[in-house]
């Protein structure tokens, strides 16, 4: 009786850790809309920060953007009031950190 409780569970954990990969390169990042993701050690893109979640608790504008600076390059949140110019905003898709 067990076994048949916990198939239907155990086939859902299977089918959902079995998911395709998005066929990104580990370690980029990217913004998909307001969110910063990361590609993840089985190439799919997973939330690193949504932009709109940390201006809502920090009562201040933010935006997903690309950042290269001292090295670290990548997608992250940043205040909509930073000026652009220190940073290298060339980059839409694939920055790694």
């Amino acid at each position: 009786m067990k076994a048949l409780l916990l198939t239907p569970l155990l086939a859902a954990a299977l089918l959902t850790r079995c998911r395709a990969p998005d066929g990104c390169a580990p370690v980029s990042t990217r913004c998909a809309g307001n969110v910063a993701e990361i590609c993840n050690g089985d190439s799919n893109w997973q939330t690193l920060a949504d932009c709109d979640a940390v201006s809502e608790h920090s009562n201040s504008a933010f935006t997903c953007t690309y950042v290269n600076e001292e090295g670290v390059a990548g997608h992250t949140c940043l205040p909509t009031t930073v000026d652009a110019g220190t940073f290298d905003a060339g980059t839409e898709n694939g920055g790694v950190l």
